[in-house]
Formats: C-alpha cells, sequence, structure tokens
C-alpha cells in the first residue's frame, strides 16, 4: 500500500494541467519510485531496503533535478509552461510525501528505523520525519487519505469540466 499516496498527487493535479493526459500526471508522482525500480535493478541504486543507498532517484538533490528536467520536458512537449511547471511540481511532491512519511519501519519489520533520504549522495545527512514509522495502521490511513483526497478532487473537476462541455 505504502506509495499510493503519491497518486493523489497526480490525480489532483489535473485540474492544475487540464492538457495533460492523467497517466502522465500518475506517471509523475510515481517518478521517483520508477527510477528506484530501474536503477536498483541496473545496479545504480543498489542497498537494503530503504532508501539510504538510493541517491540517484530519491535524494534531495536528484528529486530538484529529476523535477526540473520532467518540467522542461513538459513544457517542450506540451508547447505550455504551466503544465511544465505543475510537472515539475509534481515529480517534487514525491520526495515532500517521502521526506513526511520515511523511513518506514511500520512496513518492513514493524519497528523504528532512522531516517532514510539522503540529501545529495552516499555519505551525505539522512533525513526523513518517520510517519511510516509508527505503525501500519498510520501508514496505510496515510496513503488512503492522499489517494482519496486527490481522486476527490480529480472527481470533483470532471464533473465541473464535463458541465461546460
Amino acid at each position: 500500500m505504502a506509495g499510493l499516496g503519491h497518486l493523489g498527487f497526480g490525480f489532483a493535479a489535473k485540474p492544475f494541467a487540464p492538457n495533460v493526459h492523467l497517466a502522465v500526471l500518475l506517471i509523475a508522482s510515481e517518478l521517483t519510485d520508477i527510477l528506484w525500480v530501474i536503477f536498483y535493478f541496473t545496479g545504480i541504486d543498489r542497498g537494503s531496503i530503504g532508501m539510504n543507498s538510493s541517491p540517484w532517484s530519491h535524494s534531495f538533490i536528484m528529486s530538484v533535478i529529476w523535477s526540473v528536467i520532467a518540467g522542461l520536458l513538459t513544457t517542450r512537449m506540451y508547447h505550455n509552461h504551466r503544465s511544465g511547471f505543475v510537472i515539475g511540481l509534481l515529480v517534487f511532491s514525491h520526495w515532500i510525501v517521502d521526506f513526511i512519511t520515511h523511513p518506514m519501519g511500520a512496513i518492513f519489520g514493524n519497528k523504528p528505523l532512522p531516517p532514510d533520504l539522503p540529501i545529495f549522495f552516499n555519505g551525505s545527512p539522512l533525513v526523513g520525519l518517520g510517519l511510516y514509522n509508527h505503525t501500519f495502521t498510520i501508514a496505510i490511513a496515510a496513503d488512503l487519505i492522499m489517494l482519496f483526497a486527490g481522486f476527490t478532487v480529480y472527481i470533483i473537476y470532471k464533473i465541473q469540466h464535463s458541465k461546460h462541455t
């Protein structure tokens, strides 16, 4: 279940980037984790459970860089600065949510874990407020609330948009 909350931001972004396909918004909200899977299996971000060995996908600095790249590519593809800005923010929202929720002790072993998000690269300070360190119930509830809230924003937008077409 961990990670579904990111999709809520993808759904909620639709009213702010109406010309961007919903699938693109959802992918942007999960881009960091998509990169992590690619980097993990190619050996770039190889480590134990947690993000402390994942600086190329989950560090603060790389999240900024991925956000800028995604925003610039979107601006170029859609010929729309607003869409690019929204996609850039959406990609960066992943790091913000991870900062609040990581480390994920309640999900991986049910014990508190130390912060696991690097600021820069290996050896740099690790951060994370640890919401998911508390209980599995809190982790699931937080993800479902973010997903439901974002989906609600999307549904309201679609209803209002359908009235105008």
